[in-house]
């Protein structure tokens, strides 16, 4: 009894301490092997500026390698969240390592025999740029697909834990390596990392697509979807645009992260020049700022928040933490004792991850599975690209006004960022729900047409008469909510007409891309959508039925 209340305890210790996902091993594989990547690649930056400094002792030039690490992010975000939603993620990450391996090595090999110019030099860094921008999407849905629901939260904490584990000790450790020996062993030490994810990989079950996953749990007549072709790339870019256009989720997500991303940026770049020109503390006193920060980092995600996460809401913790980093920001600026400066950067590094990590939830609960990667791109970009456009916009500052000043400027602009709340909390996604409404939408009689009509569009009317006019305003109302949510989950176009001749006859239309695209439409519709359309259909329920027809395009052809 007594052996049983001790494995419960520590059962017990483990949730509560946030590392729940390392229960199951192949999640704590994927997790270390992921975490070496991430070293690896912060060692390859050291490595890569200071073998340029020896190239080209030029500042362009240096700062260059910054450039061609970060410009890959803007250009290969969005398209590797689409392949993530389109095609299977471990093949995807299996490749994308295979290839990041194959480019390091290369440049170990050609740096190590001495052929290595800077414009070799840029060219691969750009390249492995690229190949980091390709693994950093589908990788955290498939470690988040690993954990059940309810551990999902600490998971995507984790995942963050990793990645500024990484940031942390990646540098300070190739920093100690490049001098030790040369900068061609961290970019051998960089591809040595990619052989653990390689060997997680490749032990992964392999698990269908988003489609196919839909069709498993669908009824016997919508069986014939898993026929279906995977989404046209060029579509699903569109479908990608409507829903950061059309989505009231995907607005908090970007509005918030932006604004957090944008203010933020100011603590860390900055830090550099604060430790060398106003603490004069060398690099010495800058690695143990940072390792402070990483390692407040690791203890708020994997002590302190896993036990405030029950008692706050997401949103309280967001508040929450942006106010202790600003305060953060602040000290930085104007505290001169070395002790309180590392503490608060501690108390900054747990306040960044629980923000970092309840922004990855508000990005995993604010999409429908389908599109998921796509949002979680969007996310990464806005992360990403803001860190780097914040990073220029205080350093701006800074050059012309001071460091201490600056910070007290992003340290106010980031407490004003709270006030975004009003408008872009993260409870409006409490109500939403994107899980497969299953049958829903029945299939149309038609839905089997000539296999050359399925790239026509599709043509949805729904007819309603005899609206009460006092209902009106309110059936218009909710219509039109729904088509809002219609055109975000993948509608080309939507639109409500009343009969000016009879105020209570309206059509709404409805079209797909393609027939195809709407057979799909059929799989993937949402509870949202449901719940919307229920509610509409018991508002008018006292009046005829909906009369609902499909149509299918007819594009002109040349007659003899």
């Amino acid at each position: 009894m007594v052996e049983r209340d001790s494995k419960q305890d520590k059962r017990e210790n483990i949730l509560g301490s946030g590392l729940s996902p390392f229960k199951s091993s192949i999640y704590r594989m994927l997790w270390i092997a992921a975490l070496f990547s991430y070293v690896g690649a912060a060692m390859y930056d050291v490595g890569a500026s200071w073998l340029m400094t020896s190239l080209a002792p030029n500042p362009l030039f240096v700062s260059l390698v910054t450039t061609a690490t970060t410009l890959p992010i803007f250009l290969f975000a969005l398209p590797s969240g689409i392949l993530s939603d389109i095609f299977d993620r471990r093949s995807i990450l299996l490749i994308t390592c295979t290839y990041m391996f194959t480019i390091s090595t290369i440049l170990g090999i050609l740096t190590l025999i001495g052929l290595t110019t800077p414009t070799i030099l840029l060219i691969f860094t750009f390249a492995l740029g690229a190949g980091t921008t390709m693994i950093r999407t589908p990788i955290i849905p498939t470690m988040s697909g690993l954990v059940g629901r309810s551990e999902l939260p600490a998971a995507l904490t984790l995942s963050a834990v990793a990645s500024n584990i990484g940031r942390v000790i990646g540098p300070t450790i190739g920093g100690f390596i490049v001098a030790a020996i040369a900068p061609w062993t961290v970019f051998f030490l960089n591809s040595a990392s990619f052989i653990g994810m390689i060997i997680v990989l490749s032990r992964l079950p392999r698990k269908p697509n988003v489609q196919q996953q839909h069709n498993q749990h669908q009824p016997q007549h919508h069986q014939q979807q898993r026929s279906l072709p995977p989404e046209n790339i060029i579509r699903a870019i569109r479908v990608q645009m409507r829903y950061i256009r059309y989505s009231q989720a995907a607005r908090v997500l970007m509005v918030r992260a932006g604004l957090f991303t944008l203010c933020s940026s100011a603590l860390l770049s900055l830090l550099p020049l604060l430790a060398k020109h106003e603490l004069g503390v060398g690099s010495m006193g800058f690695g143990l700022l940072l390792g402070s920060f990483g390692m407040g980092a690791i203890i708020g995600g994997i002590v302190i928040l896993p036990r405030l996460r029950p008692k706050a809401s997401v949103e309280s913790l967001i508040t929450g933490s942006i106010a202790l980093l600003a305060i953060v920001t602040f000290t930085l600026g104007y505290a001169r004792d070395f002790g309180i400066l590392c503490m608060a950067m501690g108390l900054g590094g747990a306040s960044y991850i629980t923000i970092i990590s309840k922004l990855y939830t508000i990005g995993i609960k604010s999409a429908p599975k389908w599109i998921g990667s796509r949002v979680l791109a969007i996310y990464l970009l806005i992360l990403n690209g803001g860190s780097v456009i914040g990073s220029v916009i205080w350093g701006t500052v800074a050059n012309v006004f001071g460091i201490p000043f600056t910070l007290l400027v992003a340290s106010l602009a980031l407490a004003a960022t709270i006030i975004a709340k009003k408008r872009y909390s993260s409870t409006l996604l409490d109500d939403l729900d994107f899980t497969p409404a299953g049958d829903h939408w029945s299939l149309p009689p038609q839905s089997s047409i000539d296999s050359s009509q399925n790239e026509n569009q599709a043509l949805v009317t729904i007819e309603y008469n005899e609206i009460d006019p006092n209902l009106s305003n309110k059936f218009e109302q909710s219509v039109h909510e729904l088509g809002r949510t219609l055109k975000s989950e993948g509608m080309a176009y939507w639109k409500l007409f009343q009969d000016p001749a009879d105020i209570g006859h309206y059509i709404e239309i409805r079209i797909a891309d393609t027939w195809t695209d709407h057979i799909r439409q059929h799989e993937y519709v949402t509870k949202n959508v449901q719940v919307m359309e229920n509610r509409i259909r018991e508002l008018i329920k006292d009046c005829p039925q909906p009369i609902i027809s499909h149509y299918i395009g007819k594009s002109p052809q040349s007659y003899l």
